[in-house]
């Protein structure tokens, strides 16, 4: 990858805005079944991003206009935002805040930051499940005799775009990707570089940026952490949990700390 820097090294010509597209932020938790497998460790990292994401929509962004809406899948979270937000300078801070925080917790997570539609899909689905819901009672679970079936009623492109971008990146490790056409929508207080060979995928430094969206998630959710702390959070886990050579590269040439 090329070298980090707080200034692009082309100007960028931002995609057309559609009206209705919403941010969103695909996070996980890295290594997780082998967390999983090494004792409740997964489970931390896990806790910590959901406790994370908690506290930002109860006591940050909870009136309309800034209200999340946050879905899990597995180890993982899909948060997207309320409305279309033409600069996506608080959907980057939300989540380098929650990457921040989950190494609190000595897990490090993975990002991205895509744009798409969410909706309710549940009108859509079978007759049959449709009057097990409302014998029910529930809208997100439905009983199978003594057993149950968990459902989850939204589904879009703001999940489908933001997972596809994180799993097309060939960059492994701890990385907050977002599109390299969608990045001049942030501004450079988040230092940014291309990936080489791969110009259609920026990587933000999670680590070291700085912006007033930052400092106010923290002061006010008490969600993230400071630079030096994230810092020692993934030579720690480098140290205890000796990931593969090509993951370390990635982690630490994304967040310059080659």
């Amino acid at each position: 990858m090329s070298r980090m820097t707080t200034e692009r090294s082309a100007p960028v010509e931002p995609r057309p805005i559609e009206d209705g597209r919403r941010w969103s932020i695909w996070i996980d938790v890295e290594g997780f079944s082998t967390l999983w497998e090494r004792g409740h460790k997964a489970v931390l990292g896990l806790s910590a991003l959901m406790e994370g994401i908690y506290s930002l929509g109860t006591r940050l962004y909870r009136d309309d206009g800034d209200r999340l809406f946050a879905h899990q899948f597995g180890d993982g979270f899909i948060i997207v935002a309320d409305f279309h937000e033409p600069q996506l300078d608080r959907c980057a801070a939300i989540a380098v805040a929650l990457m921040r925080h989950i190494s609190r917790a000595g897990c490090l997570a993975r990002a991205a930051i895509a744009e798409g539609e969410f909706a309710d899909i549940s009108g859509l689905w079978p007759k049959v499940i449709r009057e097990a819901i409302a014998r029910d009672g529930s809208d997100d679970c439905v009983s199978l005799g003594s057993g149950l079936m968990t459902l989850l009623p939204v589904m879009g492109t703001a999940l489908i775009a933001a997972n596809k971008l994180d799993a097309r990146n060939p960059v492994k490790g701890s990385i907050l990707t977002v599109a390299t056409l969608d990045s001049a929508r942030i501004s450079p207080s988040f230092p940014s570089r291309t990936v080489d060979g791969h110009a259609a995928f920026t990587i933000l430094d999670w680590v070291h940026a700085e912006h007033s969206h930052i400092d106010r998630i923290w002061s006010c959710a008490g969600v993230g952490g400071s630079p030096a702390d994230a810092e020692r959070a993934i030579r720690n886990y480098i140290d205890t949990e000796a990931p593969p050579t090509l993951w370390i590269r990635g982690t630490l040439d994304s967040t310059n700390l080659s």
